[in-house]
C-alpha cells in the first residue's frame, strides 16, 4: 500500500471500538481508577444515550486536581473535562485525521455517527500503526 493509498483509509478501519468510558457523574476518583485499571491515559465522558459529552484526560485531572489539590473524590468530571472536543465520524480519511491532529496539536479524536453517537476513537498510537500488518 503506497502512502496515497494510506492516505484515503476511513478511520473506521483503524480506530478503537472497544471503548472505556465514563458517565457524566462520574467522580474524578472513579475516572483515575478506570484510566489506571484499563491502562487508558484519557476518557470519553458520554450521557446514559452513549452521547459523546466531553473527553477526561490524565492531563486535565493533573492540571485541575492534583495540582490545585482540589479534593478529588468529590468532583464530579463533568465540571472539569474537556467540553469542546474535535470529533470526526467514520468516513474520515487518514489523511484528514492526520491534518487536523497536526494542526490542533491533538493525540486523539473521538469518532461519532449522527447525533454525537461514540463509536470510537482514534489515536496518534493508531495512525502510527498504519499499513503494518496485523493478522
Amino acid at each position: 500500500m503506497d502512502k496515497l493509498d494510506m492516505a484515503r483509509v476511513k478511520i473506521s478501519k483503524i480506530m478503537t471500538k472497544e471503548l472505556v468510558t465514563t458517565p457524566l457523574d462520574s467522580t474524578v476518583e472513579e475516572a483515575v481508577n478506570k484510566m489506571v485499571n484499563y491502562d487508558v491515559e484519557c476518557l470519553p465522558v458520554i450521557d446514559e444515550e452513549g452521547v459523546l459529552q466531553g473527553l477526561v484526560t490524565f492531563r486535565d485531572i493533573v492540571v485541575r486536581v492534583v495540582y490545585p489539590s482540589t479534593n478529588k473524590k468529590k468532583l464530579k468530571v463533568e465540571t472539569m473535562m474537556s467540553k469542546n472536543v474535535v470529533t470526526c465520524n467514520p468516513d474520515s480519511t487518514v489523511l484528514d485525521i492526520a491534518k487536523i491532529m497536526k494542526n490542533k496539536h491533538l493525540r486523539r479524536i473521538p469518532v461519532v455517527e449522527a447525533k454525537n453517537k461514540l463509536v470510537g476513537l482514534v489515536t496518534d498510537f493508531d495512525l502510527a500503526l498504519l499499513g503494518w500488518d496485523f493478522k
